[in-house]
């Protein structure tokens, strides 16, 4: 491998690396009013992660209107963590806020 070849190489492999973005959003959908668990319990209501506010929000009001039920609800959590047991999230903005 010649040295221009393994400039592109590297320059391609720092490009890749420098343009993906963990998500920092994570979506808390709940089918219906009754489902109210707390954050800290609703690990099995996790329905995605996003890099946007936005993007959480509209995929949380897609989801309530696809379900043709006004009831449903969800929180967008900012930076969560699990354990396995329990998720804490840093901030969170619920559907109406």
């Amino acid at each position: 491998m010649n040295f221009r070849s393994l400039c592109l190489l590297g320059m391609t492999s720092i490009g890749l690396v420098a343009c993906t973005q963990s998500p920092e959003w994570t979506l808390l959908y709940y089918p219906d009013s009754e489902t109210q668990p707390s954050v800290e319990q609703s690990g099995e209501f996790i329905t995605g992660y996003y890099e946007s506010i936005d993007q959480c929000h509209a995929k949380g009001k897609g989801l309530i209107r696809l379900s043709g039920d006004a009831s449903g609800h969800y929180i967008c959590g900012y930076q969560c963590l699990g354990d396995g047991e329990s998720l804490n999230c840093q901030s969170t903005i619920a559907s109406g806020d």
